[in-house]
């Protein structure tokens, strides 16, 4: 069987780190929201960042990774995932299963220009990728993801997502990318019936719900891109928005020019 996550809860609390943007570590936060697993998120910038990389404490100098009590330190965004997903309980136990879900997570690894777009890329250079991502990138990918998911659900009886009957990491790494291309594009799944279907039935879980409603939002894209987070003062229930980079001690500006890509 799968680790469950009754089994991980007995297991050390990880920490996962990375950089103040809603990238390479997201769909690892999703799988851990899914399965309710206890974890730490550390964020790093600047200053800190360069030195804990001159340092060697990321393995190949970057980041996401994730460090559990006891263990070397984990790298790549992909060993991360599955690490969640295994932990969650819906990482498939069927060595074909696992492989189709698998090919599902990699299809959204290709659409990770998303990432740097939403969260560095600013004037010129964000206009230029963003005309050649979804004019020539996302369109064939969505094409694509459509024949797939409808070949998933003939072969498991009409079941909702690629996994089956409930979502792998295949589809939280899918909805992490098109969630992201959403913020630019909102009306991107309109042609595209069965993945709009999917992606409002993912939304709709209750545990990813809930998630979402709670992490920073990701304003200024395109210009100043960065996280905010929601705080409540006192006993007020007026909420405001701080900038992240503000709030934590990142070392050094979070000004566009300074913002390191999300692969780092």
């Amino acid at each position: 069987m799968p680790m469950s996550a009754v089994a991980a809860a007995g297991a050390p609390t990880p920490t996962l780190i990375y950089l103040p943007f809603r990238a390479m570590a997201e769909t690892t936060r999703m799988l851990f929201a899914y399965g309710r697993i206890e974890y730490k998120d550390e964020a790093v910038w600047g200053r800190v960042f360069y030195d804990r990389r001159q340092n060697m404490d990321f393995p190949w100098g970057k980041t996401p990774v994730l460090q559990v009590p006891g263990y070397r330190t984990i790298a790549q965004s992909g060993a991360l995932s599955r690490y969640a997903a295994k932990c969650a309980g819906i990482y498939p136990e069927d060595p074909i299963e696992g492989a189709l879900s698998d090919s599902i997570y990699e299809l959204g690894q290709e659409l990770c220009t998303i990432n740097p777009l939403v969260n560095c890329f600013v004037g010129q250079q964000f206009e230029n990728v963003r005309k050649d991502y979804f004019s020539s990138v996302l369109p064939l990918a969505l094409m694509q993801l459509e024949v797939e998911l409808t070949r998933a659900q003939a072969a498991s009886g009409g079941t909702p997502f690629f996994g089956g009957f409930s979502p792998t990491h295949g589809d939280f790494n899918v909805f992490h990318h098109l969630d992201n291309a959403m913020l630019l594009e909102p009306d991107v799944l309109h042609n595209r019936h069965h993945l709009e279907v999917w992606y409002a039935t993912m939304r709709k879980i209750p545990q990813l719900k809930e998630y979402l409603e709670k992490r920073p939002t990701l304003n200024g894209i395109g210009e100043d891109p960065g996280l905010e987070e929601e705080t409540v003062s006192g006993s007020h229930s007026e909420a405001h928005r701080a900038k992240l980079g503000s709030k934590m001690d990142f070392g050094t500006s979070r000004s566009p020019k300074n913002r390191s890509r999300p692969d780092e």
